[in-house]
């Protein structure tokens, strides 16, 4: 179900990616620096991605503000949270990373519109649009004729008490080093059962298409409002059965109580994480705002199409 914005915006705060080359500029490290460097192999790739990003953003402030749009611009700082002032609509100009970034930050009803700012080097999953079609997306939207979905989040608490990130793609619970077994007892629609495997993916409809894709899980449309579980190489000895392999959580609750005095919750990739040590429990749910993106519907259609090609 689409949902309409509060108004048409006039102020529009636009979150920046920064580029490996611009990361590189700030950095003291040497080998950061020697990427800049004419003679390194990557050097010519890394100028192009860094020359279409900026054109891409220098397109998006200016059509902003040829629509008398005032646009504020902040630098992308992954994990770390930034304040949404008065501005009535949030585009990203990156790929899926800055999206991601981005939404955490977002707790009411202020709609995103991801901008792919170079196609050529980022997947760009969430981004509806890129530099040539950006024109024509804002237009459909100040005219309202483009609405925004609501995609559900999740919303996290260990031992009772809340984390403080709404989880748009997905949540990994495993060990803290990766050649860790994940040990835990998992909760789920009435049912239960103690796991070892390689880790436990709880995915939005929205991240079914990464994570817990690539791992062989369940796709879901983007547009959906139930979340899913899935076990990344479950470990069961010669056949046994090993229940709650993954599913849908109907019930849009689930617990899992960690068997791992090394164990790590990763919310949405690498950048977020919390310490997850035996005995602590975890608890995951619906978030209660979701968040309002303009993005393609139909967006999973071809992973569908794809599943059986692997």
């Amino acid at each position: 179900m689409q949902t309409s914005p509060t108004a048409q915006p006039k102020r529009v705060l636009v979150v920046v990616k920064q580029t490996l080359k611009s990361l590189a500029l700030a950095s003291d490290e040497e080998r950061f620096k020697r990427l800049l460097q004419p003679e390194c192999s990557e050097n010519g790739r890394i100028e192009r991605t860094d020359q279409e990003h900026r054109l891409t953003l220098q397109h998006v402030v200016d059509t902003l503000h040829d629509r008398n749009i005032d646009a504020r611009c902040v630098a992308r700082e992954p994990g770390e949270h930034f304040d949404v002032g008065d501005e009535e609509l949030i585009v990203t100009v990156g790929g899926d990373g800055t999206f991601l970034d981005a939404s955490h930050s977002v707790r009411g009803k202020v709609p995103m519109l991801g901008v792919n700012s170079a196609p050529n080097s980022s997947f760009g999953h969430f981004c509806l649009t890129d530099r040539s079609g950006f024109a024509d997306v804002l237009d459909s939207i100040l005219s309202g004729v483009r609405k925004p979905f609501p995609l559900l989040r999740l919303q996290l608490s260990i031992d009772c008490e809340a984390v403080d990130v709404p989880v748009l793609n997905e949540i990994l619970v495993s060990h803290s080093c990766p050649a860790g077994t994940a040990r835990y007892k998992l909760e789920v629609g009435g049912a239960t059962a103690e796991h070892k495997s390689s880790g436990l993916i709880v995915s939005t409809p929205s991240g079914s298409t990464g994570f817990m894709r690539s791992a062989g899980g369940p796709i879901a449309d983007i547009t959906d409002q139930t979340f899913a579980w899935w076990v990344d190489k479950p470990f069961r000895t010669p056949s046994e059965r090993f229940p709650l392999r993954g599913g849908e959580v109907s019930d849009n609750r689930m617990v899992v109580t960690s068997g791992m005095f090394e164990g790590q919750i990763y919310i949405d990739g690498a950048h977020i994480s919390c310490a997850f040590p035996r005995g602590s429990k975890l608890t995951v749910s619906v978030y209660d705002s979701p968040l309002l993106a303009y993005v393609n519907a139909n967006c999973h259609d071809r992973f569908k199409a794809d599943a059986d090609t692997w």
